[in-house]
């Protein structure tokens, strides 16, 4: 396959909402399985996912005869920086505060997703679509709460990770179709296998046999929701749309923790369910209706 001439098979409008939802559902399966290995230091668990990520990369990479070099090389690079930096940032404050606290944080990135298309990708907000993500966002805060007692350090950490993955979609946008996303991936996870594996040196813990293959299970299941996310922000459908999306996570997240870890949730959890849904409904709503709109004026 030549990546000069190479352009995503199908680039339709509603693909991308359907493999968001199938990247969200496994990055919740994902991270249910990293709460098996406690015991695995936090940039060890990094460092294995992004090596199986990047491994599987190259093979399918040279099993397609698609470089590995890309095109926009500066924009990958960069898409593999500020990955890391979401990634690092994120599982740092899963190191230092509360788990709900750090997914608060987590879910900010969809403002930050939303303000820079506008001002970078010149997307068009309606004043309710602000309306319904502060909605579903205040669903996120109500379902897994938000703890005060974080630093100003922590903080600035949360911000950064949050402005680091809203910043990922426009970076992927930007790069478009031109390169394969495989390509994209590629360039991620080497940058994070480098960083996460220097870091992981002096606090070493090696795995036994059953964490192995949990640790392979957690490799796989994340790359393919990396490939998944990347795919379906080449698409067509409207960035700040597949942003809003992430928030599904969270009600995966509780429904697997539910039928698998028999957790249990207040009216107020249920009642930031029904939010976080309303919220990307609504959304998705108007967004068809104004792809109908614009499609009719054509």
């Amino acid at each position: 396959m030549n990546t000069s001439n190479w352009r995503l098979p199908f680039r339709d409008e509603g693909v991308g909402v359907k493999y968001m939802l199938i990247s969200t559902f496994c990055f919740s399966a994902m991270q249910s399985l990293v709460k098996y290995l406690p015991e695995i230091p936090i940039f060890e668990h990094i460092f294995f996912r992004s090596i199986i990520g990047w491994i599987l990369c190259i093979i399918m990479l040279k099993k397609g005869k698609v470089s590995t070099i890309g095109k926009n090389n500066k924009m990958l690079i960069f898409r593999g920086l500020i990955g890391s930096m979401s990634m690092f940032s994120f599982f740092y404050l899963l190191s230092r505060i509360p788990f709900g606290t750090a997914v608060a944080f987590k879910y900010l990135s969809p403002v930050f997703t939303s303000i820079l298309a506008v001002l970078i990708l010149n997307e068009k907000l309606k004043p309710l679509q602000w309306f319904y993500l502060m909605l579903s966002f205040s669903g996120i805060l109500l379902l897994k709460g938000f703890d005060p007692r974080i630093t100003f350090l922590d903080l600035g950490v949360g911000l950064i990770s949050a402005f680091a993955g809203g910043l990922l979609f426009i970076i992927i946008r930007k790069i478009g179709d031109d390169d394969h996303h495989l390509v994209i991936l590629h360039y991620f996870m080497f940058i994070s296998t480098i960083i996460s594996g220097a870091a992981s040196i002096n606090n070493w813990v090696t795995p036994n046999f059953n964490q192995t293959i949990l640790i392979l299970l957690i490799g796989l299941v994340g790359f393919v929701a990396q490939n998944f996310f990347t795919i379906s922000i080449q698409q067509k459908d409207n960035v700040s749309l597949l942003s809003m999306l992430r928030y599904t996570e969270a009600i995966y997240a509780i429904l697997i923790g539910y039928f698998i870890f028999a957790e249990t949730y207040s009216f107020t959890s249920i009642l930031g369910i029904l939010m976080i849904f309303l919220g990307v409904i609504l959304t998705m709503r108007m967004n068809q209706k104004q792809s109908k709109i614009e499609a009719s004026e054509t």
